[in-house]
């Protein structure tokens, strides 16, 4: 080979590695990440930090620096300045006018004053009035000026515009969110501390326990330099005093009051925050006897001037309480002087939404019936009811718009998923000419190889397409299927209020309740199913089960919907074990039974039990109109429905997890249609030698250990927590409940705690429930506490780590009954039935068939 030909052949070989080796590094389009090292140091550690230093010798500085410089020549100082000043100033003040006028400043001054325009917009975000300002820029546009900057720590401030977008509206949850992803764009350690106290704050808005928020506030407080950050550290005392209060613990938030007066009479926190401070204190003096302290400090938030509505609102409700004890002829005048400033601030909808209405009209009328006018007080209950009706309109729609997102979120992904596949196969075909032209251009030597492998390539691009589009159909169909209940449960929510006083109708609207929940709750673990036995995750866990066990769940759970249908539910007779998956077992019976009572409209279900010497056929028959037989293989595939008219709930997913889970565990099973109507799907299922049909043990009720002792249950989903408590109460339990074990075991302190059981889920705030399970066994020192970890995920490493941490492992939705049956089984093992277990005789047994029938097909 000549040299010129080498080195062309050289060229071409090195051009193929960058295209199949890299493909992404062609035409990438990505920012470049900059450190812009200046700005962190000025804005960052100089503005951002100096408002949580000491915010009152912050804003002298920055108020004479913008008037210094306000008429400037030089740009970029009289918009630092500016950006400083607005920075600096507290909530409610800022002016429109000069706001405005200094963001037109920054856009007119080009490209080269980019990052003084994103200071201006933070600032603008922090000042209050920003958003009603004309100039005020949108989080669209702050975020792409964030990358066009490229330094990621810009993006802490951009996620604080969305979080003040999300307090605004009302949406808890996405504050939560994005207040945890700040989180991961904090270069200082007080940017951290200041997360974590945003976090708390959002919490105690969320639910009414402070567990969450306390523990919060206390991470947030080891964070903080209280002598450099004075400012942030203050912050975070009054925090642990207002959960004090919230949890009734007077003790604890007078001493935090206490601990954080001097600091906030100072006026190190700001003008706003010194007042709004006094008058939470002053509060809680009053709340606790406490009255002409109260009004001290009432008097002294008055003396730090600022144009704060929220402030001066609060401040009000306070003095009314306080004159409504008082009694006296004098506290009535000056309580209708706080009246007038009430009803004239709430005139503001901008600051003062529903909520805020109902809550100061409540205050009024307690107010005036204390002091006997009535009529007024009748007055102001009327207007409190109107915004109580106005402020559930909002909650309901955006429980509607949030239940909109999340069912579009799917559909979302599946074509940004789709638009993806198709542009990495425009790509690859693209790639496939350049290299028939670089073949060409080299002559034949290597041509046959690069053409096979870009064939290869896009043969396997096309059916990872196909793949990909024919997952996305079920994607899109199931979330279809899931509008249903979850509609229903929306409607029925709706009506709960109108049927309560009505006994007859309640009962009926409950039992629409929990059908459409189950409803729901069957569709989550079928799809749940369904993915680990596709993606190969779920590990097989065989044991001897009692056959009259499942078929007696199967006659529980759908006997009640076979009468509503008026068809005959019969059930064999059969005290015997079989080798199986328990769990996988009762899922193949269930979808079989599900499905031949939806499909019959008339006669019965049947479930046939024939033994033979080593194995056993399981069959399930019904009366309904039967399978035309060139279709029962379609019957296999995945959203398939036969006859959807008559299909009804479902997400025509229950047959292809029954062939999946046969084949993993190789039963043997078939589907058939006679002659006449009617179908039978069989499965073949290997007898456990352990437990012979001799030998089977009849199950009595009565050795059911009763429900007695002590539970420790951690979830930080306040809702979650609240509703497996009152269950567990119900069925007789002691339940200590909490966010996270340092909240468990501050409950109450001195009183000894020793759980018969830990449930914890998976995934906590700032930790996992694996963690927590090694954290309290050894602050309790019960190494053998037994421990229930509940979760969602289906990651098999999930498995293996439960298994290391001596943890009985439970997949969301888990309904009641299977929760008692856990607790029970946990908390008393000798008394309950043992958890699945297999004996080595069973597993040769299950073997040699497994083997036997792989070998057949």
């Amino acid at each position: 080979m000549s040299i010129h030909r080498r080195a062309v052949l050289h060229l071409f070989i090195g051009f193929l590695a960058l295209l199949y080796i890299a493909p992404g590094a062609l035409g990438a389009d990505t920012a470049p990440l900059r450190i812009d090292r200046e700005w962190r140091e000025r804005f960052v550690m100089g503005y951002d930090a100096d408002v949580y230093r000491n915010r009152a010798r912050f804003q002298t500085q920055a108020v004479a620096e913008f008037e210094a410089t306000r008429h400037s020549t030089d740009p970029r100082a009289r918009l630092r300045a500016a950006a400083r000043f607005f920075y600096a100033i507290d909530d409610d003040s800022a002016d429109c006018k000069v706001l405005d006028e200094s963001l037109r400043d920054a856009r007119a001054a080009g490209p080269q004053y980019r990052a003084e325009l994103f200071d201006l917009a933070i600032a603008s975000i922090g000042s209050g009035n920003g958003s009603h300002c004309q100039e005020f820029l949108s989080m669209a546009e702050l975020e792409a000026l964030a990358r066009e900057l490229g330094d990621p720590a810009r993006m802490y401030y951009v996620l604080e515009g969305h979080a003040y977008a999300a307090m605004n509206a009302g949406r808890v949850n996405e504050l939560l969110e994005i207040r945890a992803r700040q989180a991961d764009y904090a270069i200082a350690d007080f940017q951290r501390a200041y997360t974590l106290w945003a976090r708390a704050q959002a919490e105690r808005i969320a639910g009414p326990g402070p567990n969450r928020a306390e523990a919060l506030f206390q991470q947030a407080l080891a964070l903080t330099d209280s002598r450099e950050f004075e400012a942030l550290y203050l912050h975070q005392v009054v925090g642990l005093h207002r959960a004090a209060v919230n949890d009734k613990r007077t003790a604890a938030a007078h001493q935090y009051m206490q601990r954080a007066l001097p600091g906030v009479l100072s006026g190190v926190v700001g003008a706003r925050d010194s007042a709004y401070y006094l008058s939470l204190f002053a509060r809680h003096l009053a709340q606790t006897g406490e009255t002409q302290r109260a009004l001290d400090l009432l008097d002294r938030s008055r003396g730090f001037h600022t144009n704060s509505k929220l402030v001066s609102m609060y401040r009000s409700r306070t003095l009314l309480e306080i004159y409504a004890a008082l009694g006296t002829s004098s506290a009535y005048s000056s309580g209708m002087r706080e009246v007038r400033n009430m009803e004239a601030l709430l005139k503001n909808a901008d600051y003062f939404g529903p909520a805020s209405v109902q809550s100061a009209k409540l205050e009024i009328s307690a107010f005036l019936e204390a002091f006997g006018r009535y009529e007024a007080a009748l007055e102001a209950i009327k207007d409190a009811n109107q915004a109580a009706e106005a402020r559930q309109k909002l909650v309901n729609e955006k429980a509607r718009v949030e239940l909109q997102e999340k069912l579009h979120v799917a559909a979302k992904e599946k074509e940004n998923a789709e638009l993806k596949s198709q542009a990495e196969l425009q790509a690859a075909r693209q790639r496939g000419w350049i290299i028939a032209f670089g073949v060409a251009a080299c002559g034949v030597a290597g041509a046959s190889a690069a053409l096979g492998m870009a064939v290869r390539r896009g043969r396997r691009l096309a059916m990872a397409t196909a793949d990909l589009k024919q997952r996305s159909t079920l994607l899109t169909a199931a979330c279809h299927d899931l509008r249903q209940p979850v509609h229903a449960l929306g409607m029925l929510t709706e009506l709960g209020s109108d049927v309560q006083p009505h006994p007859d109708r309640f009962s009926e609207w409950l039992q629409s309740v929990r059908r459409s929940a189950a409803s729901l709750s069957e569709m989550l673990d079928e799809l749940m199913d369904l993915g680990r036995l596709d993606s190969g995750q779920y590990t097989p866990h065989l044991s001897d089960v009692s056959l009259a066990d499942v078929l007696h769940d199967i006659q529980l759970h759908f006997g009640s919907l076979a009468r509503r249908k008026g068809l005959t539910l019969e059930m064999a007779q059969a005290q015997c074990h079989v080798v199986s998956d328990r769990h996988l077992l009762r899922r193949m019976l269930f979808n079989l039974v599900s499905n031949a009572i939806r499909y019959t409209d008339t006669g019965y279900v049947r479930v046939e039990v024939h033994l033979a010497s080593e194995d056993l056929q399981l069959t399930v028959r019904d009366s309904g109109p039967g399978i035309p037989p060139e279709k029962v293989e379609h019957a296999f595939r995945d959203y398939v429905r036969l006859n959807p008219i008559k299909a009804g709930e479902g997400l025509g997913i229950g047959l292809p997890i029954v062939r999946r889970a046969a084949d993993l565990l190789g039963h043997d099973l078939h589907l058939f249609s006679p002659p006449g109507g009617g179908t039978a799907a069989s499965l073949r299922l290997p007898l456990s030698v352990a437990a012979s049909p001799a030998q089977a043990p009849a199950e009595d009720s009565a050795t059911q250990p009763a429900r007695t002792g002590t539970i420790a249950l951690l979830e930080d989903d306040m809702d979650v927590r609240d509703a497996v408590t009152a269950l567990l109460v119900a069925w007789g339990y002691t339940v200590r409940a909490a966010g996270s074990v340092p909240a468990l075991l501050a409950e109450s302190p001195g009183v000894p705690f020793k759980p018969d059981l830990l449930i914890t889920d998976l995934h906590l705030v700032g930790t996992t429930g694996l963690e927590a399970i090694a954290a309290l066994r050894e602050a309790l020192q019960t190494p053998d506490l037994p421990a229930l970890l509940i979760t969602g995920d289906l990651d098999p490493a999930i498995t293996s780590q439960a298994a290391l941490a001596r943890a009985y492992l439970a997949n969301k939705p888990l309904v009641p009954s299977k929760l008692d049956a856990l607790v029970r089984q946990l908390i008393n093992p000798q008394a309950a039935a043992p958890l699945p277990a297999v004996s080595k005789a069973s597993v040769h047994s299950w073997l040699a068939s497994y083997r036997s029938r792989k070998a057949r097909h």
